[in-house]
């Protein structure tokens, strides 16, 4: 295989979010000058937006300091336009960020040398860190240890799609996205549990790293929203179960169990998922078999009569 032109594409999905983009991609034109030796481009995939968005990043891309492929894909998902992300790059590592998130000046360098001497394939994970402190911690990664997912461990957060990156060549031995899965899809989320677990089980050493690292800046400040974004988790993560229920080289079905155990320790009197937040093991588990009872519905609607 010819190497590939570009060293590392970086892939953000954005949907109606003109007003807040120029952080995140003024942070990506600062890291970009920082590694002017390394051959990049940013794969910008508008998903279906009635705003402003292309036309920000069309304006901001006549002066960007690397090249810019700006793709409108109208069909919603995450999973859907990093699908259309991953298509249109040409770069031999792809990195996945969110459009609120803004990665670290030193992250394209990291990231060349991290997977510069791989002799197999890695995927790997990084630090996600609370951009705005106003905002309530969740949605970050904060560990400073490095670590390599096992099977006694839940994929679901062990990396994030908002800090993700792997080799253009894993794609042909896992796949794309499923597009079930994610932000716009019919089960909210999981996208990226689902794509870690997929190259686990086929093999490939997946690593969280926290030497690169984004900030995130996601809004969030009232509990309910907090209680929200766990119920849509916990709704893909049940899907999830169910794909994978009757998998044998899954965990998954270990990982349900264990969401049993803490439900029932819950309420046997022990600790709660997070006091302070108020969310608990039983909503969580309710909401995983809502999930999963949604995925067995939606696969038997898609059997032909």
């Amino acid at each position: 295989m010819p190497p590939r032109p570009v060293d590392i594409s970086l892939i953000i999905s954005s949907r109606n979010r003109a007003y807040g983009l120029m952080n995140c991609l003024d942070a990506v034109s600062m890291a970009a000058r920082q590694a002017s030796y390394l051959r990049l481009e940013l794969v910008f995939v508008d998903n279906g937006s009635t705003d402003e968005t292309s036309e920000v990043v069309r304006q901001w891309a006549a002066t960007a300091p690397l090249n810019t492929n700006l793709i409108y894909e109208a069909k919603a998902g995450l999973a859907v336009a990093r699908n259309t992300g991953i298509s249109a790059a040409k770069g031999r590592i792809l990195a996945f960020t969110d459009d609120d998130c803004e990665i670290f000046p030193d992250y394209f360098g990291t990231l060349a040398a991290l997977f510069g001497s791989d002799q197999e394939l890695v995927m790997r994970g990084g630090r996600i860190e609370l951009g705005d402190a106003r905002d309530l911690p969740v949605t970050i990664k904060t560990e400073l240890e490095p670590a390599v997912l096992t099977s006694d461990l839940h994929a679901g957060g062990f990396i994030h799609g908002a800090n993700m990156a792997f080799p253009h060549e894993l794609i042909d031995k896992v796949g794309l996205f499923d597009t079930r899965f994610g932000a716009g899809s019919p089960f909210r989320s999981g996208e990226d549990t689902d794509y870690v677990h997929r190259a686990f089980n086929a093999g490939i050493r997946v690593e969280y790293l926290p030497e690169f690292a984004v900030k995130h800046f996601h809004g969030r400040r009232e509990l309910a929203d907090v209680k929200r974004l766990q119920t849509g988790y916990a709704f893909g993560n049940g899907a999830l179960y169910a794909k994978y229920l009757f998998n044998r080289r899954s965990n998954m079905r270990g990982m349900l169990r264990w969401e049993f155990r803490q439900a029932l320790l819950e309420a046997l009197g022990r600790h709660k998922l997070d006091e302070e937040l108020g969310l608990t093991y039983r909503s969580q588990l309710r909401d995983n078999l809502t999930g999963m009872l949604a995925y067995w519905r939606g696969q038997r609607a898609r059997q032909p009569a």
